[in-house]
């Protein structure tokens, strides 16, 4: 089996359900790999998920379309958390439905004896030949720019909570079953489950924050504070190691800043929680925190994975993590919000550089007048 999926642990779970029917599984996250993928692995049947591209709309049709057209006979199951994609699918009479030929749809999330049933069916059955298949092109008298990034952002946004609830269904129902017959993984199942719950309270936080900053209904309360002290306490928020990682290089004065100490703090802390998470156990991290005109600015410098030079000017986008960052969990909020943050403070946040190896983040906000 190939299954296509760029939720982690999602795939590991989708994984250890295969495994567990007899099937071998391979994942991958980037639709760009499928057909090197079918190439190599040569799937008995691909499972694959809903990418949302830039319209706001799943690109799993145009991928099975592809897959269909150079193996025919190859069988392609739709994993989405779209009840309309799924609807469209099963009737099969929409022409991209008839393009694609998908041979059955899992929703999310799902039953895993309905999901086995319909792997298994797959597996078994032949792919419908459609010879009326016809290419779809987007609708020129559709959705307007601005409506489509609506779209796409609340689309996304549904595909990213139904990930983790997806898993936790799952694991749910494994914990049932093994209850009485293996205790240990019943309960491991469970710790799972409830490290889902964890998850998607941060994404529904992390989204709610998204909609407030959209709305412009995000409220500051406005105090004039110390932002060495500020930054100080972030890093002792996050100093949970034996030998000091961080080296903070600070003025010898304080740093008067005006805004909402509670959001700066927000923006801090994803900083320099990214750059922990996106390097080496023990890695150095590097801040500084200097004045330049009437700004104060704040440089969190990691030695850790870096940003291809392709996508650092998707960076900031809602929802957008590299591909180097695909295995390690996160929403891909954070940094998003903390621009909007910054800027409600008239304040600025970019990327300064990042290469092979490592990033340097800055945040500027206005000196207190």
């Amino acid at each position: 089996m190939l299954l296509v999926e760029d939720d982690v642990v999602l795939s590991e779970l989708v994984t250890t359900l295969v495994k567990g029917a007899g099937y071998q599984a391979v994942t991958i996250a980037d639709h760009n790999q499928i057909g090197e993928a079918i190439d190599r692995f040569d799937p008995k049947c691909v499972i694959l998920d809903g990418e949302i591209g830039r319209t706001g709309l799943s690109r799993s049709w145009d991928d099975a379309a592809a897959i269909r057209r150079a193996h025919p006979a190859l069988p392609v199951l739709m994993f989405t958390a779209d009840a309309e994609a799924i609807a469209e699918e099963r009737a099969g009479t929409s022409p991209r439905s008839r393009n694609a030929g998908f041979v059955g749809a899992v929703p999310k999330p799902f039953v895993v004896e309905e999901f086995l049933a319909t792997l298994q069916s797959a597996v078994r059955g032949v792919p419908s030949a459609r010879p009326d298949a016809v290419a779809i092109f987007p609708d020129p008298s559709g959705p307007s720019a601005a409506e489509w990034a609506k779209t796409d952002f609340f689309s996304t946004a549904i595909h990213e909570l139904k990930a983790p609830l997806t898993t936790i269904s799952a694991q749910i129902q494994r914990a049932r079953k093994l209850t009485t017959s293996d205790p240990e993984r019943g309960r491991a199942a469970m710790e799972l489950a409830l490290d889902q719950v964890g998850r998607m309270d941060r994404l529904i936080v992390g989204l709610q924050d998204a909609i407030r900053l959209r709305s412009n209904a995000m409220s500051l309360e406005v105090v004039t504070f110390n932002l060495t002290d500020a930054v100080a306490q972030a890093i002792i928020r996050h100093e949970h190691e034996e030998t000091t990682r961080f080296r903070f290089d600070r003025p010898e004065v304080g740093v008067p800043v005006s805004g909402d100490s509670g959001r700066v703090a927000q923006i801090l802390d994803n900083l320099i929680s990214n750059a922990i998470k996106y390097s080496a156990l023990g890695a150095p991290i590097d801040i500084a925190l200097t004045t330049k005109g009437d700004e104060a600015q704040v440089r969190v410098e990691d030695h850790g994975l870096g940003v291809p030079s392709d996508e650092r000017d998707r960076l900031f986008a809602p929802y957008f993590r590299t591909q180097r960052t695909r295995d390690i969990p996160g929403s891909g909020l954070g940094l998003h919000i903390s621009r909007r943050l910054a800027e409600q403070h008239r304040g600025r946040l970019w990327l300064e550089s990042s290469g092979d190896v490592g990033s340097t983040f800055v945040l500027a906000l206005p000196l207190a007048g």
